[in-house]
């Protein structure tokens, strides 16, 4: 490394950080806007290391984390460190090696899910909470629930509906438990989206500054390989067997894989959809019928499109050039 680039990777690198910093820090302190510097506070640390390397990355993104400590407080330093430097590291290294988009959207969703599981975890023991206590809280939500439902008048609703109290306190409590079961499903499909913007933001400063990103197929294009199917086979087989069995934690695993592959194949399907509307170039006609089928048998919808994306892991009906899949 010559003494002029070390010196531009130096500046460069201080500059970066201060502006992953100040990103940070508007992020914490101004809500609105956590929304805007959750999608771009990774992106800097990601540009720093594809432009120099990933020493220069760390050593940046350690000072970001320090600036914030002085600004906000360590707490929230550790926070934001956790929460983004893991997968803007992880981007800017494969980024940097050409890796496939396929092996950095992995890499990126399994540091998310980790961080936002660290996360969790470190904030019920800051705030020195067992996840009893987060689950009993929840369920103490059924008793407000109600009570604001006779206040507004609501529950008057219910009644003509044929629901009384007790079946709207039952409705209430499988949803609970719905969500509490669904939650490793949650975590990690919230972990796949978290990778999945801060990789498009990456993308998108990357080519602004003339650095060549990595390949992404159009959305019409997205699918995946076969045999991606049998997790599907061994989600359904996991529930039912843990359902004949009568044993919990597998009819529970295998319902978070199979909530997790619908959402998936929807994704999936929805591509296989785009793609055929674009081949035959539908016409406004059409266009309509199909938004007033989709307004109107919404639930048949999303699972006609989960259908569509499964069979196409079989079928392959778009017959894509293997080159060109992520």
């Amino acid at each position: 490394m010559t003494k002029s680039f070390a010196t531009r990777s130096i500046a460069e690198g201080a500059l970066l950080a201060v502006i992953t910093a100040v990103l940070a820090s508007i992020g914490t302190l101004i809500p609105f806007a956590s929304i805007i510097t959750y999608l771009v506070v990774a992106v800097p640390i990601i540009v720093l290391i594809v432009r120099n390397n990933l020493t220069i990355g760390i050593l940046a993104s350690f000072v970001a984390a320090f600036l914030i400590a002085i600004f906000i407080g360590p707490l929230a330093a550790t926070f934001f460190y956790i929460q983004f430097m893991g997968v803007a590291l992880v981007y800017g290294a494969m980024i940097k090696k050409n890796l496939g988009t396929g092996k950095i959207l992995l890499a990126g969703t399994i540091v998310s899910v980790i961080s936002t599981i660290i996360l969790l975890s470190l904030a019920l023991f800051v705030a020195d909470l067992s996840l009893e206590d987060q689950k009993q809280a929840i369920y103490d939500t059924i008793d407000y629930s109600i009570g604001f439902y006779k206040e507004t008048g609501m529950m008057e609703n219910f009644k003509s509906q044929g629901l009384d109290e007790e079946d709207v306190r039952q409705l209430l409590t499988e949803t609970i438990d719905l969500f509490l079961k669904a939650l490793p499903t949650i975590l990690i499909m919230s972990g796949l989206i978290a990778a999945f913007t801060n990789f498009l933001m990456a993308r998108l400063a990357l080519k602004k500054l003339g650095i060549e990103p990595p390949y992404l197929a159009p959305f019409s294009q997205w699918r995946l390989p076969w045999y991606i199917i049998w997790g599907l086979i061994i989600g359904w087989s996991g529930y039912l067997l843990g359902d004949y069995l009568d044993i919990n934690s597998l009819r529970i695993i295998g319902q978070n894989i199979m909530i997790a592959y619908g959402m998936i194949l929807f994704v999936l399907g929805l591509s296989v959809e785009f793609y055929f509307l674009r081949k035959y170039r539908v016409g406004l006609f059409t266009r309509m019928a199909i938004a007033f089928f989709i307004i109107f048998m919404f639930n048949y919808v999303i699972l006609l499109t989960i259908g569509i994306g499964m069979f196409d892991l079989v079928f392959d009906y778009r017959k894509l050039d293997q080159e060109k899949v992520a």
